[in-house]
């Protein structure tokens, strides 16, 4: 009888680990590069160049202007009258119906929440009041 010789294993062959961390490397930045990042969006104003001189300025009748004031306890009134936030864009569309030449000053109180003065200028951006002054005032 003769003896069974156990037959040794062979390796398979090593993985190598040294290219693992360059295509990590490469992923990584794939991934960097092909992402959008979300741009944060802000109020979009237009703003008035810069006056030249002190006579630059515009005169507006009083008849003109609607005003439009949240006040310190978030309340609103438009020319001293209060009225609701979702009555706002009503009242102003039919204002410029009205009058065409209507500016929209928006006046508010230092102390007041801005979340109202935004909702205000949204109110007014769906009317399409394209005349619209800010102003803080204690008033």
């Amino acid at each position: 009888m003769g003896l069974l010789k156990k037959k040794k294993k062979e390796p398979l062959g090593e993985l190598t680990m040294a290219s693992t961390s360059d295509v990590a490397f490469l992923l990584l930045i794939f991934f960097i590069v092909t992402t959008i990042f979300a741009a944060e969006q802000g109020l979009t104003l237009v703003l008035p160049g810069k006056q030249k001189q002190k006579t630059d300025t515009v005169k507006v009748k009083e008849s003109n202007i609607a005003t439009l004031f949240v006040h310190a306890d978030d309340s609103i009134t438009l020319d001293g009258k209060p009225i609701a936030i979702n009555h706002i864009m009503h009242a102003i569309e039919d204002r410029i119906y009205a009058n065409p030449k209507l500016v929209v000053l928006l006046k508010v109180h230092p102390d007041a929440d801005y979340g109202k003065m935004v909702a205000c200028l949204d109110e007014l951006k769906l009317a399409n009041a394209t005349k619209v002054s800010l102003k803080t005032a204690k008033e």
